[in-house]
């Protein structure tokens, strides 16, 4: 592996998981995977994420190259939201690991149980 600035390893797995990586990011791929979306109905299909999170999280997408914001000169304002190639592109990885993690649910439910607490009771 080489080495960039301050020492940090390029690996090509850490460096998918800097811009994949979070709570909202892979779910807000999924949810932009099958069309298009405003940002409430994108809201709306995530649950409990609160505004100022999926803003936040939309304008990083942006700026590492996984979303396109395509801003309509409308009144009211018209916003929309969908992948980039990059982001269509991290389907076939996330789909496979969606797979793996259907296989080994009663696993992976356990662990988390057993290993993180915060998570079960947040």
């Amino acid at each position: 592996m080489k080495n960039i600035k301050n020492n940090q390893k390029v690996c090509p797995v850490s460096n998918a998981l800097t811009i994949l990586g979070g709570k909202w990011k892979i779910n807000i791929i999924f949810q932009l995977s099958t069309k298009t979306r405003r940002f409430g109905e994108l809201r709306r299909s995530l649950g409990s994420i609160t505004q100022q999170m999926l803003s936040k999280q939309l304008r990083e997408m942006e700026k590492d190259q996984l979303v396109l914001r395509k801003v309509y000169d409308v009144v009211p304002p018209k916003v929309e939201y969908s992948l980039t190639d990059l982001g269509k592109s991290s389907l076939p990885i996330l789909n496979s690991l969606h797979h793996w993690g259907n296989i080994k649910k009663k696993t992976i439910n356990k662990v988390i149980e057993n290993n993180y607490p915060q998570v079960v009771n947040s």
